[in-house]
């Protein structure tokens, strides 16, 4: 009897401990993961897309076109879950929200206040990436029709003889903006000035043209303006 016993005892000791083995391990196997709190878009680009042209540099557009401000996230895995947040920020108004889709529209001719300058990106785990930026409105400099000479002018002199070239241009943004003349080919950087003198022409067909830039390379030219130089007249 006592043998017996004893067997009872040490199987009924077995049993539990291996029941309390198998709850242990349930119970480790119930626990929830650790969520992922990492930090899964590392950086942001501004991008500009006006006319077909992309700029991720100046941040620059015209105003008589409409453009379009995108983001471009690193990794980009993951930009199909995340959300965009477009801000207007001012030390006046803090941050106004002008927008919440992964592209912001920009109409002809806006105001600076319609163009936002910060966007947040935020992930599935609620984390937020800041961007700054700013959007350059800039209006090309442009240049008059009428320069001197005229297309199929005939100028009268020999190689010593001093011909002006003069014309006229503006820039709506009264930036500051450089000329480069180019004659026969050649180009000329002649800075703020609207005219020059310049002589050594053979007689016969000559070219000119000028073009004019700004200083965030926006630029206009006139036309290729075929001229003549022949002999003085007697």
């Amino acid at each position: 009897m006592m043998v017996f016993k004893k067997i009872h005892i040490s199987s009924i000791l077995s049993s539990l401990a291996a029941l309390f083995a198998g709850l242990a391990l349930s119970a480790c196997f119930d626990i929830p993961s650790t969520p992922d709190e990492s930090q899964k878009v590392q950086n942001v680009s501004i991008y500009v897309k006006q006319e077909g042209e992309i700029d991720s540099t100046l941040l620059k557009i015209h105003p008589q076109n409409s453009a379009k401000i995108y983001a471009v996230v690193h990794p980009d895995q993951y930009s199909e879950n995340l959300s965009f947040k477009w801000y207007r920020e001012s030390e006046e108004d803090g941050d106004i929200l002008l927008g919440s889709k992964t592209k912001y529209l920009v109409n002809k001719k806006p105001a600076q206040e319609s163009i936002p300058n910060k966007l947040i990106v935020t992930d599935t785990e609620g984390n937020s990436l800041v961007t700054n930026f700013e959007i350059i409105i800039n209006t090309p400099p442009q240049i008059d029709s009428i320069v001197s000479p005229q297309p199929s002018d005939t100028l009268y002199g020999n190689s010593n003889t001093s011909f002006l070239f003069e014309w006229v241009s503006h820039d709506n943004d009264n930036e500051y903006y450089t000329h480069t003349v180019l004659i026969d080919g050649t180009s000329y950087v002649v800075g703020e000035f609207s005219s020059i003198r310049q002589s050594g022409f053979d007689k016969g067909e000559h070219t000119f043209q000028v073009v004019v830039t700004d200083n965030y390379g926006d630029n206009d030219s006139s036309a290729v303006i075929t001229f003549y130089v022949a002999k003085k007249r007697d």
